[in-house]
Parts: C-alpha cells; sequence; structure tokens
C-alpha cells in the first residue's frame, strides 16, 4: 500500500509540474510611490468589489495628503496622491504592454481646474525642467481625469537635457460619467523598437487613442506607477473632493493577448 501511495505521489508532483507557470496570475511587485506620511486610508486591497477574482485595489486621496522621500516632496511642491510604483522597469528598445481596470464610485467628483492621474510611465535617466515654476522629470505619457475627460496627455520634449521644452498632445479615452459605477478595461502599449515608435491604447478591447512616439530622448528605463495622483492642487481654490479609484488586474507583458484582462483565466488577486 505504501509503495502505491508513494507511487501516485511521484505522478502527482510530475503532472504538476507540466503545469505552464503563466496558468496562475502574480501580482505585481509594487510599493509606495512615496514613503514618508502614508495614510491608512491611502491605500488597502478590498474584497467585494472587484473586476476578476476575490480582491481589487481601493486609493483614497484626502484634501492634504501629501508625501515625500529623500529626494520628492509633493507637500512642498502643491501636489497630493496615493500612488503605487510598479518595481518591473524595462529598458528602450523594447515593445511593452500594461493592462488594468478601473472603477469609479457612482458619487466620484473630479476638478475643472486640477487634473487627477490615475496611471502614469515615467523614465530614470531621463531629461529635467520645470513646470508651472516647479522642478520637473517629465515622463512618457500621463492617463488624467479633468471635468468630464479621461485623456491620454502624451509629453513631447526637445531642446536641452536638463531644461526640456515640454509639448503636450491628448487623446479622449472616456468620459467620467462612462467610468462611474462599473468596470472599464484599459490596455497600453509603449513600442520604442524603432523610429518612431508607437503608444496606443486600448479601452475595453478596442483602440480609442495612437501616437507615433518620437522621443529623442533614451532614458535608462521606463517605469509605471497607479493610483491617484493631483498636481498643482492650489488651481482648485479650496479644498479638492475627496477621491476614491478602485484598480484591478494590473498586468505587464509583451503582447496585448499576455496582458488584457477579458482573455485570462485566472485572476491577479
Amino acid at each position: 500500500m505504501f509503495t502505491r501511495f508513494f507511487a501516485a505521489t511521484i505522478a502527482l508532483v510530475f503532472l504538476c509540474s507540466l503545469i505552464p507557470e503563466t496558468v496562475a496570475a502574480q501580482r505585481l511587485p509594487v510599493e509606495r510611490s512615496l514613503q514618508k506620511n502614508q495614510t491608512e486610508h491611502g491605500y488597502a486591497k478590498i474584497r467585494g468589489l472587484t473586476r476578476l477574482g476575490k480582491r481589487a485595489q481601493r486609493f483614497e486621496v484626502r484634501p492634504g495628503d501629501c508625501g515625500w522621500d529623500s529626494g520628492w516632496s509633493d507637500c512642498d511642491n502643491d501636489r497630493e496622491r496615493s500612488e503605487l510604483y510598479v518595481k518591473r522597469d524595462w529598458r528602450h528598445g523594447t515593445d511593452q504592454w500594461i493592462a488594468f481596470s478601473i472603477y469609479l464610485p457612482p458619487d466620484f467628483k473630479t476638478s475643472s481646474r486640477v487634473r487627477t492621474t490615475v496611471g502614469q510611465v515615467k523614465m530614470k535617466g531621463g531629461p529635467s525642467g520645470f513646470a508651472g515654476g516647479f522642478p520637473s522629470e517629465p515622463g512618457v505619457f500621463q492617463m488624467e481625469m479633468l471635468g468630464n475627460r479621461y485623456f491620454l496627455r502624451v509629453h513631447v520634449l526637445s531642446g536641452p537635457f536638463n531644461n526640456v521644452r515640454n509639448d503636450i498632445a491628448d487623446y479622449q479615452l472616456a468620459s467620467i460619467s462612462e467610468l462611474r459605477g462599473k468596470w472599464t478595461d484599459f490596455a497600453v502599449r509603449l513600442n520604442t523598437q524603432g523610429s518612431p515608435g508607437t503608444l496606443e491604447v486600448f479601452k475595453n478591447g478596442k483602440q480609442v487613442a495612437v501616437h507615433p512616439y518620437n522621443q529623442s530622448y533614451e532614458p535608462k528605463s521606463y517605469y509605471f506607477k497607479y493610483g491617484i495622483y493631483r498636481s498643482f492642487v492650489s488651481r482648485h481654490s479650496g479644498p479638492m473632493p475627496t477621491q476614491v479609484v478602485f484598480i484591478d488586474e494590473v498586468r505587464m507583458g509583451k503582447t496585448y493577448e499576455k496582458v488584457a484582462v477579458e482573455l485570462q483565466k485566472r485572476a491577479v488577486d
């Protein structure tokens, strides 16, 4: 009997070893974008309201929720945030896909003067300059909310590396009203192979924006952040509204099929 049990156990282990690693969806490694002054309400993993699986991520920013670390202070630079940095940087000359789903509560409010960033790709070792009189290290793009718009804001850079000019190209992705009370899926492609490259955004499987990415500055690497980030909050002429955003199924991969939530069999939990 022991021999049969041992043989069955070995067979089970062997069969399990044949299961592809991609069957088990793993959450991306993340950390808080700024390490100091983190609020308890700012970030949580929650159950009950998910796009797929058992858990999603809840972000909340209230007036005055600003953080800092050794190299930057939101509090000194007119910003507020609760945001995660994905610790999976990638290099120039690659084809990178990012996907995530967002849910806005039915009573979600925006500002008509202050942009709320929910997802952005930044650069390490990239150019620097100034924005609104404050030091700035412009990124590749931000996905922002302003008034009733959720849009892609692409940074088109030119000029000296340490005093770069930052022009903007905007692409409408969705209205805020259509994002309230339901999950919406987004997939972003940043292809920096060749010249020009390509920046594309898909909403619920349909392409809604495409930009010829002709970045003349090659950074050391790119990285992705998501959550809630508000800049130049004093423009609101009073305290910003408290904002809550739910985000689920954050994935990164080399193809649309690897990241699109509607094509996945296993949740990121």
